[in-house]
């Protein structure tokens, strides 16, 4: 009987998912207010190589580098079209 069942649960799995949203906070005020959050400062740390190097370029010229990308690659298939057209 127990192969039976287990044949049967992984025939048809049911999955009982149930979702519990917590209250948002009240607001205090007063002696109990929001406290001060701690300021956290990150420290960029020196990297070494060339997958670093590229990841900092990437990071302060992100935006233009996809632009140029797509430019490529549309110059490059439009090329590929018009050769494969002409003979």
């Amino acid at each position: 009987m127990a192969g039976a069942r287990a044949c049967s649960l992984l025939l048809s799995p049911t999955f009982e998912v149930i979702f519990v949203r917590e209250p948002s906070p009240l607001p205090v005020f007063g002696k109990l207010g929001a406290k001060a959050s701690v300021a956290v400062v990150a420290s960029p740390v020196a990297s070494a190589g060339i997958a670093a190097r590229l990841r900092d370029l990437l990071a302060t010229h992100g935006g233009m580098a996809l632009k140029l990308s797509v430019i490529a690659w549309t110059i490059l298939v439009l090329g590929t079209v018009f050769f494969m057209l002409q003979g």
